[in-house]
């Protein structure tokens, strides 16, 4: 099914129902943290399966309660499996970066990815992408054709699709950088139009 993605994304059984989400929504992470031998093509797959059925991943687990609580709300009732089976995610950088989120992608990573990106684009149609991180924000938009709508919103343009898209601060972001007062309205405008 994939050419160019060596990372498979997770597509839920229901991305295209709309029964959670009012849109085909691609949560897009930025990068793959693992070591050598757990790097393979269903890494993404494996954790998002691991999160919603054992929750035996920490760090994993976090970001990803964090991630759909940042959308839905901080006191959603929606499952971790409702809301995963029914949303996209996949990180643009398709290598392994390192072992530790310290580790930042090299531009080659950036650039090289690109193409699987578009892929993606083409074959899961999304109507909404949030991106995680500012990093991963400004690298996408110098890559991909976009029309800016806000500080926090641009609709990027691949191939015939064109996307509302927009970003967070990245959920795993320490310092306090990240707050659900603060992200939450934002990522609640970009995936549900601020229905939340």
């Amino acid at each position: 099914m994939w050419n160019k993605i060596k990372v498979h994304p997770w597509v839920g059984e229901f991305y295209e129902s709309k029964d959670v989400l009012p849109y085909r929504t691609l949560v897009l992470g930025e990068s793959n943290y693992t070591t050598e031998e757990n790097f393979d093509s269903n890494l993404v797959i494996a954790c998002i399966r691991e999160h919603i059925g054992s929750n035996r991943d920490d760090n994993f687990s976090r970001f990803a309660t964090k991630t759909r609580r940042v959308i839905l709300g901080r006191e959603t009732e929606v499952t971790a499996k409702e809301f995963w089976e029914n949303a996209a995610f996949y990180n643009f950088i398709q290598y392994r970066v390192g072992e530790l989120s310290k580790q930042r992608p090299t531009q080659k990573m950036w650039d090289d990815s690109i193409q699987a990106f578009e892929e993606l684009i083409d074959k899961i149609k999304p109507e909404r992408v949030l991106v995680l991180g500012q990093e991963n924000w400004t690298n996408l938009l110098s890559h991909i054709s976009h029309e800016k709508v806000s500080d926090f919103k641009a609709k990027i343009i691949v191939g015939k699709n064109k996307i509302m898209a927009g970003f967070i601060v990245h959920p795993s972001a320490g310092g306090g950088c990240f707050t659900y007062n603060q992200y939450g309205p934002i990522a609640s405008d970009i995936v549900l139009d601020g229905k939340a």
